[in-house]
């Protein structure tokens, strides 16, 4: 008997096993398989055009340099949260308000093992839970160790995602809208306004007799302090709504003009130092590129309008009342108030504002216009009309928006 070579036994046998081991090694994996794997890691993809949905789970991609956590507070999408078309458009403009962001866009996934909770099975399209992922493309010139972009983000170029300057307010009224970059987003906001009234240019009255007035000094200041919360923000459809209250500090640099002997001065006195104070409720639209805003406050703060002319003034209302059948106090406990604000240059508006005491003597309405950058001036122009004259007054208005403040370091 001749002895097993086994030198070429096993040469043999390792020959007769190389295709089996090349097959089990290198598997092809099939269109339906890739499908499946997608849809057990994401989910089931559906069309986001309709809704609602109910979110099971947001996620982002694409983000380096901004952090998750300050696009998710960007975003209402919320485990457990009905969620909306505008609701995901809404989420997508917040994120490409975002300095650094170019451009964000979204897909929506059904998730297979998360069913809709009873309450919402009558209201969801989806009997699944909806995973949203936010796909973002950020700036490569605020990225670290990447060269600085020369054309700036859309946002800053063009203004269309919202002004540099807050819109939280005119000159002496409310809008609806909050901060900056988180104008139209609910939520709570604190303003400080100054306004000064510096005197009268222009004015006519026929109270007593025909009269032309120029050039007469008025020195009040309205320092209030504006806390709102918007309460809904806007839509394509919607207004933008915000509650809010005034607290306002009136004071004069000089006393108010006699109507025959005015007098100037500079001291500051009690007696030309009143707390005035409202609640509103104010809605907020935009309409063809102009932000319209309608309100309404109820309290005193109306007062202060009787305050920029002496023929509202207790003793010319005395005077003129005679034998005292008409009131010697201009008072008011509510008032109407609407404006308009357009920004053909982002940082300086073009606005007028409309203040309206209901039932106060002689029917005063106060319009104020912020026109002084375009009219070549260093302060705006007011006009406040009473029956038998008006006056034309000169302004300067500031507003600091102390929350939420951002605006983006540069």
């Amino acid at each position: 008997m001749r002895p097993l070579n086994l030198t070429a036994l096993s040469a043999a046998l390792l020959l007769s096993w190389a295709p089996l081991c090349r097959a089990q090694s290198t598997p092809v994996l099939s269109s339906s398989t890739v499908n499946f794997s997608t849809m057990a890691l994401l989910g089931m993809p559906l069309t986001a055009d309709s809704g609602p949905w109910v979110i099971g789970d947001a996620q982002f991609r694409g983000n380096r340099g901004v952090s998750e956590v300050a696009l998710r507070n960007r975003i209402r999408a919320r485990r457990g949260v009905l969620f909306t078309n505008s609701d995901l458009e809404g989420d997508l403009a917040e994120l490409r308000r975002v300095p650094s962001i170019l451009k964000a866009d979204a897909a929506l996934y059904g998730i297979l093992d998360q069913p809709v909770p009873e309450n919402y099975r009558s209201i969801s399209v989806s009997t699944m839970m909806v995973r949203v992922i936010y796909t973002v493309e950020e700036d490569a010139g605020a990225l670290p160790g990447l060269s600085p972009q020369a054309a700036a983000p859309p946002s800053a170029k063009n203004g269309k995602d919202g002004p540099p300057v807050s819109m939280s307010g005119v000159v002496m009224t409310p809008t609806a809208y909050r901060g900056v970059n988180q104008y139209n987003r609910p939520g709570l906001g604190l303003d400080i306004d100054a306004v000064y009234f510096i005197g009268r240019l222009y004015g006519k009255n026929s109270l007593t007799e025909k009269k032309t007035n120029y050039i007469d000094r008025l020195g009040v200041w309205f320092l209030t302090a504006d806390a709102k919360m918007q309460v809904q923000s806007e839509t394509t459809w919607r207004p933008a709504m915000a509650v809010g209250v005034h607290g306002i500090l009136t004071l004069r640099d000089s006393p108010q003009p006699a109507i025959n002997d005015p007098q100037v001065t500079t001291k500051v006195s009690p007696q030309t130092t009143r707390m005035l104070s409202d609640v509103y409720g104010v809605m907020t639209k935009k309409l063809l590129g102009i932000r319209a805003s309608v309100g309404f406050a109820e309290g005193n703060s109306a007062e202060r309008v009787a305050m920029l002319t002496e023929f509202l003034r207790p003793d010319a209302l005395f005077f003129l009342s005679g034998s005292g059948s008409i009131t010697t106090q201009a008072k008011s406990k509510d008032t109407f108030f609407a404006s308009l604000v357009y920004a053909p240059n982002p940082s300086f508006p073009l606005a007028v504002e409309v203040v309206k005491p209901n039932g106060m003597i002689l029917n005063p309405v106060l319009y104020n216009f912020k026109i002084g950058h375009f009219l070549k001036l260093n302060f705006d122009v007011s006009l406040l009309t009473f029956k038998g004259g008006w006056d034309a007054l000169g302004t300067f208005q500031f507003r600091y928006t102390h929350f939420p403040r951002t605006v983006p370091k540069k």
